[in-house]
């Protein structure tokens, strides 16, 4: 019989009981409050009939379920009745009392029964790993907290607290003491809000241990009293059983180099460095005692159950936390992963995981979840957009470049986010706003160097403008910005009209290179924004690609690049050179005349401190972007 069908039996019984236990109730003329959780028992039960009958969930979650009920079960002391025979009249009332004391743990236990329910409908029980992406604040610790209540014996939760004391043993308990030891400190809550948790944290580690080394101490002992029959017998002995304790040192050592780990005496962990030293467990280090520890959780955690995992990363190198959970997984593929983390780096390493978003928390218990959709954006992008609470503005640069730089102060209503190039803020821009659900929308800019008037016009519908210079370090060399900067390096407003000479003789020296350059990037541009029309024969190939050649019209762009940047060098129009000029080394200029080497940091200072600067730069960008601030 599948797990399906012995749950679906399983439920068919507890219905039965249940509905017996219901007319027992009101034959002992229960308050009415207590048969509206008799009810709700019920369909909760026919809910989850319905829910596993017809559909194909991993056995973790039915065992999740089932141990739900069968804990619901023990609320209802006159389940296993065989009818309403049993009930005489003297003893009614003793009946009413003792079905009413259940009120307030059967209360409890609903609640857990619908979030619990409601938490994996959020997740779609997904067959495969899962990772919550949550900011700080959106109540993934709470969270955990909760889910160590409700997972009860059908998994663990490894909490974000750790404290990573690691003790020595003179004496074990029997095994099942230690898992019972184990068992209660996982379901304990580890929030750390009162002496009694630090307590409990401080011991976590020695009981996660124990439980380890007693398990491989029994282990032990069967084999060796098995071995000793096989002798008397005649049998060939055999191999020993692979335990937990074995494992785990087995995957510690093959993580990190110049160490190893055993257990010689049976009863405590000791460590060897290179050079053969040894030295106990307690000197290790926290990433060290971390991976211990983890190592130790994972593998004692229960078959086919959750393993939740608070802030994954934590104490753990970048080298090998990929690595660790990796081998974790491939470890316990019978159990279903949960990460709560921040980390986007190791969110997007858990390449087979599903990712859901944890966009907000509300106390005590209200978890606002979504799927992470499909999308054009790349996946470490996506993830660290979609905690964004502003306005996300895509442009070109990289991160740390002097466009961030610009684009943070000028803009600090907006989440600046740099990428590539041209292409891949339209594509970005585009994506983001194209996700459903979404509280926050994308804008793109875009240097306006070598795009035509109509490329322009046709992206503003989609939130993507232009800035009017060719790059945003051109903004530096601003008059207005230019004249602030000078007086406060204690120059006249004639060292800001050398610099306009000199930038506008430097435009007219590269005329050439300036057209040239536009015109070899206009031709690429039209070839990305376009596209041969389909052929169904050789010819009409031919004759699509002949069309889509002749549009490409290099002497007439060259000509009238030519004639523009001519009238702007003979009209002295600077405000328009910086708008079609593009070079890098423009601050060379600025250096020179204001006899510095280091313009652009002064510049940016400037930008820092001189809070009225910012209008007379953003001046420069479309009021779309300019206006709303990220608003």
């Amino acid at each position: 019989m599948t797990q399906k069908e012995t749950f679906l039996q399983f439920i068919e019984t507890s219905l039965k009981q249940l509905n017996l236990h219901r007319q027992i109730a009101f034959e002992c003329e229960v308050d009415g409050i207590i048969l509206d959780l008799h009810d709700k028992v019920i369909d909760h039960c026919n809910l989850l009939k319905d829910l596993v009958g017809n559909s194909e969930l991993s056995v973790n979650y039915i065992n999740q379920f089932q141990n739900d009920i069968n804990q619901t079960l023990n609320y209802f002391p006159y389940r296993q009745q065989a009818n309403l025979q049993f009930i005489h009249p003297q003893h009614k009332e003793q009946y009413r009392k003792t079905i009413e004391d259940q009120r307030s743990p059967l209360e409890q236990q609903l609640t857990l029964l619908h979030f619990n329910l409601d938490f994996f409908k959020k997740l779609g029980f997904f067959n495969n790993n899962i990772v919550a992406i949550g900011a700080n604040g959106s109540g993934k610790t709470s969270l955990s907290n909760k889910l160590k209540t409700y997972i009860q014996n059908n998994g663990v939760v490894i909490s974000a607290q750790r404290i990573l004391l690691v003790p020595t043993f003179e004496t074990l308990h029997n095994p099942s003491k230690t898992a019972q030891e184990l068992k209660t400190t996982q379901l304990r809550d580890k929030s750390n809000k009162n002496q009694n948790d630090f307590g409990h944290l401080q011991q976590e580690f020695g009981v996660v241990l124990k439980n380890l080394l007693a398990d491989s101490i029994a282990s032990g002992n069967a084999f060796r009293i098995k071995a000793i029959e096989q002798t008397k017998k005649g049998e060939q002995i055999s191999e020993p059983p692979t335990t937990n304790l074995d494992r785990t040192l087995e995957i510690w050592n093959s993580l990190i180099e110049h160490r190893i780990i055993s257990c010689v005496d049976g009863m405590n962990i000791n460590v060897e460095s290179e050079n053969g030293r040894p030295y106990p467990a307690i000197q290790m280090s926290d990433g060290e005692k971390v991976m211990l520890f983890l190592i130790a959780q994972v593998l004692q955690a229960p078959n086919s159950g959750f393993i939740i995992i608070d802030e994954p990363e934590m104490y753990l190198h970048k080298t090998i936390l990929k690595k660790l959970w990796d081998i974790l997984e491939k470890e316990r593929q019978d159990c279903i992963f949960i990460y709560l983390t921040h980390d986007l780096d190791f969110a997007t390493s858990r390449t087979t995981a599903k990712k859901i978003w944890i966009r907000s928390f509300t106390n005590p218990d209200k978890w606002d979840i979504e799927n992470i959709p499909e999308n054009d954006l790349p996946e470490p992008l996506l993830l660290e957009l979609l905690g964004s609470r502003k306005n996300i503005l895509f442009c070109e640069g990289k991160k740390g470049s002097i466009d961030e730089k610009i684009y943070n102060i000028l803009f600090p209503g907006f989440t600046i986010t740099p990428v590539d190039n041209c292409f891949a803020v339209i594509n970005y821009t585009k994506a983001f706003n194209k996700l459903p659900n979404s509280t926050t929308k994308a804008f793109g800019v875009i240097d306006s160097d070598h795009h035509g008037t109509e490329r322009l016009q046709a992206l503003e519908p989609e939130n993507i403008f232009s800035l009017s210079m060719t790059e945003p370090e051109n903004l530096f060399l601003d008059e207005s910005f230019l004249l602030i900067l000078a007086k406060q390096l204690l120059f006249d407003d004639t060292t800001v009209e050398q610099i306009k000479d000199d930038v506008l003789k430097q435009l007219e020296k590269e005329i050439e290179l300036q057209i040239s350059n536009y015109v070899s990037a206009k031709i690429n541009y039209y070839f990305k924004d376009s596209h041969v029309s389909k052929g169904n024969t050789l010819t009409t190939v031919n004759e699509n690609f002949t069309k889509f050649s002749n549009e490409i019209k290099i002497q007439e762009w060259y000509d009238k690049r030519k004639l523009e940047i001519e009238k702007i060098i003979s009209d002295k129009d600077y405000l328009k050179a910086l708008s079609v000029f593009n070079n890098k080394g423009l601050k060379a200029i600025a250096n020179k005349h204001f006899k510095i080497t280091d313009f652009t940091d002064k510049a940016i200072k400037l930008m820092q401190f001189q809070t009225d600067t910012h209008d007379l730069l953003r001046k420069h960008f479309p009021n779309e972007i300019a206006k709303k601030n990220g608003i």
